[in-house]
C-alpha cells in the first residue's frame, strides 16, 4: 500500500552514493558534493552539464570593478525550515567558509578578501586581485548556502535546511539520508515524491544492488562489471569521458620525494600505458600529463611516459640515494574500489628497482586530515580538475599554488603562482590555455605527481528512471525533473 501511494505520488528513488559522509556536513568538504547531489543544498550558481554557469539562488550578477561583484539574490526563496534567504545569511556563510582552518578549494582568503551585504538582496564580493572566475567559483558546491539553523549546534545539521528540490527528512549515520520533495521548491514543480541517497562504498555492491532493483541509481561501475551491467535489460549504463585523472599524489616535502631525480625514477618504473589496460581493462587511456590529450590545456607535444627501469635505476644513481633505503607508506582509499588494486601493481613496479613500499587503503574521510596536514608518502587520488571551478585555474591554484588549500604535493613557485595571478584576470579562453599548458608540462617534466590515467565514468541506471543525466562534474543527481515510471 506505501508503495502504491509512493508511486502515485510521484514515486520514489534510490541513488547510490559512493561517498560515505565523513566531515560532519562540513560545507568545505566533499560533504557537500553529497548534499548537492542529495538534490538538497545550492548555491548563488549552478555549474550545469555542459560546464555553464547559470542563476541559481542568485538571480543575477554584475562584475562592477576588476575586484568587485555584485550577486542579485532572488527574491521570496526561503529554507526547507521556512526562514528566508538574504544577503545576510548568504555573507555570513561565505565568512564562515573564509575562516574554517581549511578553506574550500577555489574560495579562499588567497583570492577572496571580503564579502558582505550590499543591500537586502545583494552580496558584494571582493577579490584580492581581479579574477573573471568569482561566478564560478559560487557554483561550487563548497559554497552552498543552508540556513543559519543548521549552524544552531557544533555540528552543522543539513535537516530541513536547505534550499534544493528534495529535503532531507532524516539522515542514518554512515547509511544514507532519507528526501521528500520541496513542495514549495522556487524553481518550479517537484516531479519525484521521495528520494533516497544510501553510502555504498564497494563499487561491486552498488553493481549487485542496482542489477538486483534495490537501488536505481549506481555512481562510478568498476570497470570489471561494466560488462555484465551493459548485457542487462533492465539497465542502461552512461559511461562519458571525465574531465578527471586518477595520479600518484608525492609529498614533494618530504625525504626522499622532494629529491626530483627519486620522483623522475619513480614516474619511469610505472607503468602506466599496461595500467590502463590490465587494472582498467582497456575502459580509460594513460594519461599524458594532468590534462587529457584531447583538451585545450595539454601541451602540443604530450605523451605517455613509457616504463623505463634502465633509466629509473640511472636516476635513483644519480640522486644518490640507495633503493634499499627508499621505504615509503602508499595510500589509498576504498570508495574508488580499483584503487587497491591499482597500489598492489604500484608496489611490485617500484619493487623492481628495489624500493619497499607497505600499503594502507581506509576509507577516504579517515586519511583526508593526514593529507591535508602533509603526513604522508604517497597517496592514490582521482581528482577532477575541473571540478572546484570550471576552469583549470581552480586546480592548478588549489593543488600546485603556494598557498593552495589542497597542495598535497607541496610544490611551490613564485613563478608559477604569478602566471595563475596573472592567468585569473584574462578573459580570452586563449590566453589562459597558454599559461595552463606550460605549467601541465612543467609538472610532468619534473614529476611533481605521476599521472596515471585520464578517466570515464559509469553509471547504472534503471529503465524505470526518466530524465537522468551523468553529471561529469558529479555535482547533480536528484533535480526537480527526475522521474520513475511503472516499466
Amino acid at each position: 500500500m506505501a508503495a502504491s501511494a509512493s508511486a502515485a505520488s510521484g514515486g520514489k528513488v534510490v541513488f547510490g552514493e559512493l561517498f560515505t559522509p565523513a566531515s560532519g556536513w562540513a560545507v568545505e568538504t566533499i560533504d557537500a558534493y553529497v548534499l548537492s547531489r542529495a538534490g538538497c543544498l545550492e548555491g548563488l550558481a549552478r555549474m550545469d552539464y555542459d560546464a555553464s554557469i547559470n542563476p541559481a539562488l542568485a538571480e543575477s550578477w554584475e562584475q562592477v570593478s576588476p575586484t568587485e561583484w555584485e550577486f542579485q539574490l532572488r527574491e521570496g526563496v526561503t529554507f526547507h525550515d521556512g526562514s528566508a534567504l538574504t544577503s545576510q545569511v548568504v555573507s555570513d556563510q561565505l565568512n564562515r567558509l573564509l575562516n574554517v582552518a581549511t578553506p574550500p578549494p577555489g574560495f579562499s582568503p588567497s583570492v577572496i578578501e571580503s564579502v558582505e551585504p550590499a543591500g537586502e538582496r545583494v552580496v558584494r564580493i571582493v577579490t584580492k586581485v581581479p579574477d573573471v572566475f568569482v561566478p564560478n567559483r559560487l557554483a561550487s558546491p563548497n559554497t552552498g548556502i543552508l540556513s543559519p539553523a543548521a549552524f544552531a549546534s557544533d555540528r552543522i545539521n543539513p535537516v530541513g535546511h536547505c534550499t534544493g528540490p528534495f529535503e532531507i527528512v532524516r539522515e542514518i549515520p554512515r547509511q544514507g539520508l532519507e528526501l521528500k520533495r520541496n513542495e514549495n521548491y522556487w524553481g518550479g514543480e517537484v516531479k519525484l515524491a521521495e528520494g533516497e541517497v544510501r553510502y555504498i562504498p564497494d563499487g561491486q555492491v552498488r553493481s549487485m544492488m542496482v542489477e538486483t532493483g534495490e537501488i536505481h541509481i549506481a555512481r562510478q561501475i568498476p570497470a570489471a562489471a561494466l560488462a555484465q551491467m551493459e548485457r542487462s535489460q533492465k539497465l542502461k549504463v552512461h559511461t562519458v569521458e571525465a574531465p578527471r585523472t586518477t595520479s600518484l599524489y608525492l609529498n614533494n616535502r618530504r625525504a626522499p620525494l622532494d629529491n626530483i631525480k627519486v620522483r623522475q625514477a619513480i614516474q619511469s618504473a610505472i607503468d602506466v600505458a599496461g595500467i590502463a589496460e590490465a587494472v582498467y581493462e582497456g575502459s580509460v587511456n594513460p594519461a599524458v600529463g594532468q590534462f587529457s590529450p584531447n583538451t585545450p590545456w595539454a601541451p602540443e607535444n604530450a605523451a605517455v611516459i613509457p616504463q623505463d627501469l634502465e633509466r629509473a635505476r640511472q636516476l635513483l644513481a644519480e640522486s644518490g640515494i640507495p633503493a634499499s633505503e627508499l621505504q615509503l607508506e602508499l595510500l589509498a582509499y576504498v570508495e574508488r574500489p580499483v584503487l587497491a588494486d591499482l597500489a598492489a601493481v604500484i608496489q611490485f613496479q617500484l619493487q623492481q628497482l628495489g624500493m619497499k613500499v607497505n600499503i594502507r587503503v581506509s576509507e577516504y574521510g579517515a586519511i583526508e586530515p593526514q593529507l591535508l596536514a602533509g603526513d604522508f608518502d604517497m597517496v592514490l587520488l582521482s581528482r577532477g580538475y575541473l571540478t572546484d571551478v570550471a576552469d583549470p585555474i581552480g586546480t592548478l591554484a588549489e593543488d600546485y599554488g603556494c598557498n593552495g588549500s589542497y597542495n598535497l604535493a607541496g610544490f611551490c613557485d613564485p613563478q608559477v603562482d604569478a602566471q595563475l595571478e596573472r592567468a585569473s584576470a584574462m578573459v580570452e579562453p586563449e590566453e589562459r590555455n597558454a599559461i595552463y599548458r606550460d605549467i601541465a608540462a612543467r609538472l610532468q617534466e619534473e614529476a611533481v605527481n605521476v599521472f596515471l590515467i585520464h578517466e570515464t565514468i559509469s553509471e547504472a541506471v534503471s529503465n524505470t528512471v526518466e530524465n537522468y543525466q551523468v553529471h561529469v562534474y558529479e555535482r547533480t543527481a536528484f533535480h526537480k525533473d527526475l522521474k520513475i515510471n511503472s516499466q
